[in-house]
């Protein structure tokens, strides 16, 4: 491992607990709910990215078209997510 691999580490911990943090924020989930469905980093970007899309002051149009040129991500993070809400 480089010099810089326990700083990265560290800095990679700290950023999943600050999604964490943020994602449970935004909804009723906890972190450990949030954690156990999207267990991976891009997972909690992708659902980020969708709520500031959703927040933002944008038109209908807009908002769906961001959600059909990201329907991938989006769509399987919104499935998972989904799961586990009902």
């Amino acid at each position: 491992m480089g010099r810089f691999a326990d700083a990265a580490k560290k800095a990679a911990d700290m950023t999943n607990k600050q999604l964490e943090t943020e994602l449970a924020s935004i909804g009723k989930l906890d972190s450990v709910k949030i954690q156990e469905l999207l267990p991976l980093k891009k997972d909690k970007k992708v659902f980020l990215d969708l709520m500031k899309e959703v927040e933002a002051e944008t038109t209908m149009d807009q908002k769906i078209a961001y959600m059909q040129n990201n329907i991938a991500s989006v769509g399987t993070m919104a499935v998972t997510l989904l799961k586990g809400l009902i």
